[in-house]
């Protein structure tokens, strides 16, 4: 169960930044909405939250920032000097472009608060910390900081709770990587839960990855999957009978495009396409390959695969751009399929990244799932939720926030102005 998130000098990121499911003591949607964590200092987290925002305003950026610290926590131990160089993407106007970026997460697994922070830069592995809470206290289980006038890392006593090997793990972490990589990799059972639900439980969707229907191919060899796919395809009014990996004929398909007939538009590695099966009336069903879909229904078809799969699985999954191209309804849709009890049952959680104002509405996300991100005057990313604006609970968010109320919208110039810079350019240009 993913609790919250911190980010600091990291793209556009300057100062700190915090994101987080726990819920506020507000009852609306309780029962849906939120899950139960048995603890007194987060009662209860969200199952959902959406980031609204401009463009280029550093939503994209929150998402991304989670995907290094993934990467960071799975990889270390094998990066390059040069690899690290290229992940580390701090703020770059002013003296944060030498400073390290941190990040920090927030975790309960198995009746376990795990809060994990670390640092680094260019060069190295900075600071690294986990905090573990088994009751109401914490433990420090480890704990790093790099200091530069010695070039050495400090240490400080490992917890009597932290079992195995520790100075051995500890030899082996290099500089440029963490230890509780090393140490997972090194079979510490302790940090097994940890790595686990990294590896496995956290999955990052890009609109990149959408383009692609490949990702969802093996999914589609599961008979059970496909079906649950097929179900949720025709709950939202696409009538597709069945979908299938066919083998790619070449000779087809050289024919085919001589007479101007699109070719696929995803492949494997092997050379298969996906075809949609679809049935009419007095007509035999008819089987058409995915180049005669609509973008759309490419891209609600592809982000089925790792939604259904957060649902069976209990993932947290981050979508970026979340309904670029979908129906608002369906949109909307989705994301009562998440807070249904009786589908999402293993406590799946997304955290998306969107522009549809009608996703604003209380009757499909609390006061407290809803953030925003906007530029301050030095241009740096500012997270906010909704909430600290202290909206009425019947209030209609969407159109106070397109009138401005909450921040986070694009300073639009006045008609006039832009209208006289147009013709003075196109003036030039004569």
């Amino acid at each position: 169960m993913f609790i919250g998130f911190k980010v600091k000098n990291f793209r556009s990121f300057l100062h700190e930044q915090s994101f987080g499911f726990a819920s506020s003591s507000d009852r609306t949607h309780e029962s849906t909405h939120c899950m139960r964590t048995g603890m007194k200092a987060v009662p209860r987290v969200s199952k959902v939250a959406v980031v609204f925002g401009p463009n280029a305003s550093g939503k994209t950026s929150l998402l991304i920032a989670l995907a290094t610290l993934r990467d960071l926590i799975l990889h270390s131990t094998s990066y390059s000097d040069s690899q690290l160089r290229e992940i580390h993407t701090p703020f770059t106007f002013g003296p944060s472009v030498d400073q390290p970026t941190e990040f920090e997460i927030d975790l309960l697994l198995q009746d376990v608060r795990y809060r994990y922070s670390m640092s680094y830069n260019a060069e190295r592995v900075t600071s690294e910390r986990l905090l573990v809470y088994r009751t109401g206290k914490s433990q420090r289980w480890f704990e790093r900081n790099y200091d530069p006038s010695a070039q050495t890392d400090e240490w400080a006593p490992f917890s009597p709770s932290f079992n195995g090997p520790r100075e051995m793990w500890r030899k082996a972490t290099r500089p440029q990587a963490l230890f509780l990589t090393a140490a997972a990799q090194l079979n510490s059972a302790q940090l097994a839960p940890l790595l686990y639900w990294v590896e496995h439980c956290l999955e990052a969707v890009f609109p990149s990855d959408l383009m692609d229907l490949n990702r969802i191919a093996a999914h589609i060899r599961d008979e059970k999957f496909k079906a649950r796919l097929v179900g949720l395809l025709r709950s939202v009014d696409i009538l597709v009978e069945d979908v299938r990996i066919a083998e790619q004929d070449p000779v087809q398909e050289e024919h085919g495009a001589s007479r101007g007939i699109a070719k696929p538009l995803a492949n494997n590695a092997s050379g298969a396409l996906i075809e949609f099966l679809y049935a009419r009336d007095g007509f035999a069903p008819l089987w058409m390959h995915s180049s005669f879909e609509a973008a759309g229904t490419h891209r609600l078809f592809a982000l089925l695969g790792p939604l259904l799969a957060a649902i069976e699985t209990g993932k947290l999954l981050l979508i970026d751009e979340f309904d670029n191209s979908l129906h608002p309804l369906i949109a909307r849709f989705l994301i009562q399929l998440i807070n249904d009890p009786t589908v999402s049952r293993r406590g799946a959680q997304l955290l998306l990244t969107s522009h549809n104002t009608t996703l604003m509405d209380l009757d499909i996300l609390r006061r407290d799932e809803i953030w925003l991100m906007q530029l301050d005057p030095e241009r740096t990313s500012i997270l906010t939720p909704l909430f600290r604006a202290s909206p009425r609970k019947r209030e209609l968010i969407a159109k106070g926030y397109l009138r401005g109320r909450y921040g986070a919208v694009p300073d639009i110039g006045p008609t006039g102005s832009v209208s006289t810079t147009l013709r003075s350019h196109a003036g030039t240009d004569e």
